[in-house]
């Protein structure tokens, strides 16, 4: 899984990159926007979600408890943002929605993964334990 997170957060870079440079489409949620509104928008998100993700694969990586929490964190974000942004109808509400919906589609599926899966959650509950000082 480390391995995807990794590839995700360099992706994300990568697509800010290629927004500046004006390379290729740019969409949200599905949806083509101008390169104004995706690097005025979606470009600072991004970054916040790929630096998320960047440290989900340190905590993977070493094996830290808190990295679970990353992981909804970052679609707990995405359901905040996109609600603040459809409360000032700065985007349109087909975007909006969609990221609502997707992000509370693989949140759930995340909670399910990292909580509820039994050997998933006495892993994490067994990192906890090593890592509290005795």
């Amino acid at each position: 899984m480390t391995w995807f997170a990794a590839l995700a957060a360099a992706g994300m870079f990568l697509s800010i990159l290629l927004a500046i440079y004006d390379i290729g489409p740019h969409i949200m949620a599905g949806e083509r926007v101008t390169r104004d509104i995706w690097l005025h928008i979606a470009a600072p998100f991004v970054a916040v979600i790929g630096i998320l993700m960047a440290l989900c694969v340190y905590g993977f990586r070493a094996r830290k408890f808190w990295s679970r929490h990353l992981v909804l964190a970052i679609f707990s974000l995405i359901i905040i943002y996109a609600t603040a942004l459809g409360t000032l109808s700065l985007i349109h509400h087909a975007i909006i929605w969609r990221a609502i919906i997707n992000a509370a589609v693989f949140g759930c599926a995340s909670i399910w993964y990292f909580y509820l899966k039994p050997n998933v959650s006495i892993y994490f509950r067994g990192l906890k334990k090593s890592a509290t000082p005795k």
